[in-house]
């Protein structure tokens, strides 16, 4: 089955055979696996990490719970498991991570990470934004970061280059946007991420669907630009990553003065992931 497929339906069975690295047949043996799941707002990324680096990663619907099959007859079993979700709880993925994992760390905002953490209110803040900061400190330490998530939020968050997270900005995202304007107008017709691909706003725009592009993917181009010129005066040599799934439609509309890692988040969960298993092995 290839990366990603199959045809694997209902809940995850984990019994005694199973638990803690069990045997499978045709399963792969790695040496120091660490598996990562981040359930958003619409979808779930799962990653399996080995040295740092993204070995295999699988995106599925919040509710496709019967695909993590797929991964657990590939792999044997995993040295750590981390769980981060935006979502309602589930106690399932928890279980099975539990059971599949050596050390198993349930994420939150108050968990000990690798920055220091200077928002006002921690416990409303969401795991997403935090961990996408330890992942932007990760692959650019020492330097002032604006991180800007596109989501199903946008985010654009600050992270000094004394490693402090101050926190940024919340705004509705690309499809949040769109749907707002079909759910709100009578005729105005409901418009996909696909109708941004290659969009340039080069003229005034002299159709509808120009102008509802325009107004949403350009705003958010225009709102983003603000941010960083903003932020500039009070950071020296500010850094900005961009990520999230809709990232690639606006990293060619800022050419080269951003950075891009579509897995910042899933890098800073693994990153969180480690810190705290040595934390706890080292007491």
């Amino acid at each position: 089955i290839p990366p990603g497929k199959t045809s694997a339906e209902g809940r995850v069975s984990c019994g005694k055979n199973s638990c803690r690295g069990g045997r499978h047949e045709n399963v792969r043996m790695r040496e120091s696996m660490n598996l990562v799941v981040d359930i958003g707002n619409s979808r779930m990324k799962v990653a399996v990490f080995s040295g740092g680096e993204i070995v295999e990663r699988w995106t599925f619907g919040c509710r496709e719970i019967g695909r993590f099959d797929e991964i657990f007859s590939r792999y044997a079993g995993f040295d750590r498991a981390i769980l981060s979700s935006t979502r309602d709880e589930n106690p399932e993925p928890e279980e099975m991570l539990r059971c599949r994992s050596g050390y198993f760390l349930k994420f939150a905002s108050t968990v000990p990470v690798p920055l220091e953490n200077g928002y006002g209110t921690p416990h409303t803040l969401g795991c997403d934004r935090l961990a996408a900061a330890v992942g932007g400190v990760g692959m650019l330490p020492g330097r002032n970061l604006m991180i800007v998530d596109f989501g199903s939020a946008i985010t654009c968050d600050i992270v000094t280059a004394e490693g402090r997270y101050l926190g940024g900005s919340i705004s509705p995202g690309l499809g949040m946007r769109f749907r707002s304007l079909a759910d709100y107008t009578d005729r105005l017709p409901l418009l996909e991420a696909e109708a941004c691909v290659g969009y340039e706003e080069r003229e005034v725009p002299s159709s509808t669907v120009g102008a509802m592009v325009s107004g949403v993917a350009g705003g958010i181009e225009l709102e983003i630009r603000g941010r960083m010129e903003r932020y500039a005066g009070g950071f020296a040599g500010l850094t900005t990553i961009f990520t999230g799934g809709d990232a690639p439609l606006f990293e060619k509309r800022f050419k080269n003065t951003i950075f891009a890692n579509h897995e910042l988040v899933l890098a800073g969960l693994n990153t969180i992931l480690d810190y705290n298993a040595d934390r706890k092995q080292s007491l």
